[in-house]
């Protein structure tokens, strides 16, 4: 009996390790997330708290959501992955302290898309239950439940439940939160904006479960998030993965981050370009022209990008002979080329950053670049 039960207790804790590992490994990808918007580390702690919140009052008062304590607890993990394509946005565009122009706000509303297609790149299993939470949630947490939402105009309980909630605790963080471009507003105005569907439609009992929360809501609101359990480690952690250096016991998931603020860093500096994202290990490839609109989109690892593009033979085998060359020490090539972009052929600087795995050595795992017209 005694050695059941130390069983079990070591059965817990290995669990609850997990689970506080996963944790500490989102809020460190917040964090590096948070690095280039303004508003994201205070908006994704926000979300990720009120996420559960409102799952546990979901549980109570619906059966027709019969949630388990594994599922809340993925949802409300996942929850602070949701902005995650932002970092795909444009600097000027994603903090731009006056009203977005119609244009603007088109690229704005890609994110959903660009996140969804940021959590698949990722080279793990898309059938585990963290990759398709996480997923689901970064491409329909703009959704609606009258059908008017995006990206894709699904309708009531055509969208997850995952991102049914998170969806409506981002509208309300986000109307009594400060942004560059507007005040806040107080806690009930917010609260009866979202109830009078002043945001959008929402799921009735959602809104029942916002509305019987309403005074929790607000003493989140004000007070000190509880969260500063690990603040000084997260802090540490974000620094040395901002900073490039060797994490102890490092894991997948660590290397993940690792590359993953890797490609932020490179596409914030070239932010406005023609940008290239290809994952050697699935064959996925991403091209966005520099207002994010897909120019081209493929996952076959035998697709001929450059006659694609036009390229003609002798510039593609110079660009593969250069990218032969390249390492972990030297990972960027740069050459022009004359290449069709959009119907229009002409000459562009390409400039291509390989990625290389930080498990196993002299393995290349990815190619990011830009292309932009030959001055």
């Amino acid at each position: 009996m005694q050695y059941c039960k130390k069983r079990i207790n070591v059965i817990y804790d290995q669990v609850y390790e997990k689970e506080e590992n996963n944790n500490i490994m989102i809020r460190i990808m917040s964090n590096i997330l948070g690095s280039r918007n303004s508003e994201s580390r205070e908006h994704i702690l926000h979300i990720k708290t009120a996420t559960e919140m409102m799952l546990r009052q979901l549980v109570k008062v619906a059966d027709a959501y019969p949630l388990t304590e594994a599922d809340i607890a993925l949802i409300t993990t996942t929850s602070s992955l949701h902005d995650i394509g932002k970092i795909r946005i444009p600097e000027e565009i994603l903090n731009k302290p006056g009203r977005l122009t119609d244009e603007e706000f088109k690229i704005m509303k890609t994110h959903s898309e660009l996140g969804a297609a940021i959590i698949k790149d990722m080279d793990f299993p898309q059938d585990h239950p963290l990759v398709h939470t996480a997923w689901e949630i970064c491409r329909w947490h703009h959704e609606r439940w009258d059908g008017k939402g995006y990206p894709d105009g699904l309708k009531g309980e055509e969208i997850p439940i995952s991102a049914q909630v998170v969806s409506i605790v981002d509208v309300y963080d986000a109307l009594t939160s400060e942004r560059c471009y507007k005040k806040a507003f107080d806690h009930d105005t917010a609260i009866q904006m979202i109830l009078d569907g002043q945001c959008g439609q929402f799921n009735p009992i959602l809104l029942k479960c916002l509305k019987e929360l309403s005074i929790q809501l607000s003493k989140m609101l004000n007070k000190e998030m509880d969260d500063n359990k690990y603040s000084h480690e997260i802090q540490r952690l974000s620094n040395e993965i901002l900073n490039d250096k060797s994490l102890p016991n490092q894991n997948y998931s660590q290397s993940v981050a690792k590359v993953m603020q890797e490609k932020i860093d490179f596409f914030k500096s070239n932010s406005g370009l023609n940008s290239i994202d290809y994952n050697t290990i699935s064959g996925q490839l991403t091209i966005l022209n520099g207002k994010q609109k897909i120019l081209c989109q493929r996952k076959n690892p035998e697709f001929d990008l450059f006659k694609e593009f036009g390229v003609i033979e002798e510039d593609v085998q110079y660009i593969r002979v250069l990218l032969r060359q390249t390492s972990v020490q030297n990972k960027e090539i740069s050459v022009q080329i004359k290449a069709t972009v959009e119907n229009d052929s002409q000459m562009y600087k390409l400039k291509l950053h390989t990625l290389w795995s930080p498990m196993k050595k002299d393995v290349c795992i990815g190619i990011i670049g830009y292309f932009d017209m030959a001055k």
